[in-house]
């Protein structure tokens, strides 16, 4: 079974239900699948052979680590430092033979250095309604990157190539936060309570808190670590903090040194007040729809084949075929006189009379452009089907040859 896009895919034979009802933030699921190519669609050697190819690669700890039992080797030892901008840069030499010595090089934030996997992970967020971040883990034989440690984030361990033990231990902290334990690193390790040698196309989800460490084994592992990061129930508290600010009682100081108790008193009583208002009035799935709108305005750009698109688009014709962009999050609000379409931090408006029209280029799988309906002449057709090919919000599917007149 090769793996695309989707959510229920990454988790087969799981199933979503099974796993958000079972697994989500409470247990560990590994899912051995016997099947090497299970990720090929999704990452491969030689998509980070290509990447490492690149002669400019920016070394810092948001790019590339260098790392041996969670002890981090100065970029100075095996970068080169840029003479006019300072910046470190990977030499290629240096980083093989450090890795022939038995480190491990951690590339974070995959998913936008390698548009494969960046399609991948943008699909899963369509489906999710959340933020993923990718790291990728690439450990020597009979090595260890890190130390025993927790992540903050639950997270997905997909197995790309060779093999690596997995020993999982206890939750020190019930679903931590973004507030990291001081003792982070110093909990004592019982015997594992689960230990685990994840193969090729192997899956393992990790609920975040729960303690682990990994050691490769017989040849080189790859593993990518997809890193989720949904929105947490107390951070919706901070929605309601926004809304406070709006309203000027919130805006009070709050009682100075010379305030009598009376003072004090009264302001604590009237604050709690004012707290409980806030609090009845601001439904909860208001708070939600306003972190998802921050999720979904903060996305990048699809720009897969938007190069072709640049490229053909002095030859689009009524016979051409056009699709919305696949993993495009949007939203549409319909006003007295006018439609408008929002997609990341876009806002085009239409005439309202477009509005017929505009849905027909959105709902459909794909469309020839001649087939839109609506108040619209064939000039109209073409000019609203390349102003969202421009915006990036439809693709070029298929150009046909122009039909005779």
């Amino acid at each position: 079974m090769k793996v695309e896009s989707g959510f229920a895919n990454l988790i087969a034979p799981c199933s979503i239900k099974d796993f958000f009802q079972t697994y989500w933030e409470a247990q560990i699921l590994y899912l051995p699948r016997n099947d090497a190519s299970f990720y090929q669609d999704v990452l491969s050697p030689d998509d980070i052979d290509l990447l490492l190819q690149n002669k400019a690669l920016l070394a810092d700890y948001n790019n590339f680590r260098l790392v041996d039992q969670g002890n981090k080797l100065g970029i100075e030892v095996w970068c080169d430092r840029h003479p006019k901008s300072q910046q470190y840069f990977i030499n290629n030499d240096k980083l093989y033979e450090l890795l022939h010595q038995g480190l491990t090089l951690t590339i974070n934030g995959a998913h936008k250095k390698i548009p494969k996997l960046r399609q991948f992970c943008s699909a899963l967020e369509c489906e999710l309604k959340f933020k993923l971040r990718t790291n990728l883990y690439i450990t020597p034989p009979q090595a260890q990157g890190l130390a025993p440690h927790y992540d903050e984030h639950d997270v997905f361990i997909l197995q790309i190539t060779g093999t690596k033990e997995w020993r999982l231990y206890h939750s020190p902290i019930e679903l931590p936060s973004h507030l990291r334990d001081e003792n982070i690193g110093r909990h004592a390790l019982a015997e594992p309570e689960l230990t685990v040698t994840l193969q090729p196309g192997d899956l393992l989800y990790i609920p975040r808190g729960i303690v682990h460490q990994a050691i490769s084994q017989a040849s080189t592992s790859i593993h990518a670590s997809l890193g989720l990061y949904p929105t947490f129930a107390y951070e919706l508290l901070e929605e309601l903090v926004t809304s406070a600010q709006a309203d000027p009682a919130f805006r009070q100081a709050v009682p100075h040194g010379f305030a009598t108790k009376e003072e004090q008193q009264a302001f604590y009583e009237h604050f709690q007040v004012l707290s409980q208002s806030l609090v009845s009035q601001m439904k909860t799935e208001e708070l939600v729809e306003r972190k998802y709108e921050v999720f979904r305005c903060d996305r990048k750009s699809e720009d897969q084949g938007r190069f072709r698109d640049l490229i053909n688009l002095p030859r689009l014709n009524l016979e051409s075929i056009v699709a919305r962009r696949p993993n495009i999050l949007y939203k549409v609000e319909t006003q007295a006189t006018q439609v408008c379409l929002q997609f990341y931090q876009k806002s085009l408006t239409f005439p309202r009379f477009l509005e017929p029209s505009l849905m027909d280029l959105i709902e459909s799988k794909s469309l020839a452009i001649k087939n839109i309906t609506g108040l619209i002449n064939d000039n109209g057709r073409l000019s609203l089907s390349k102003a969202l090919i421009k915006e990036g919000f439809l693709i070029i599917q298929e150009i046909m040859p122009a039909s005779s007149p």
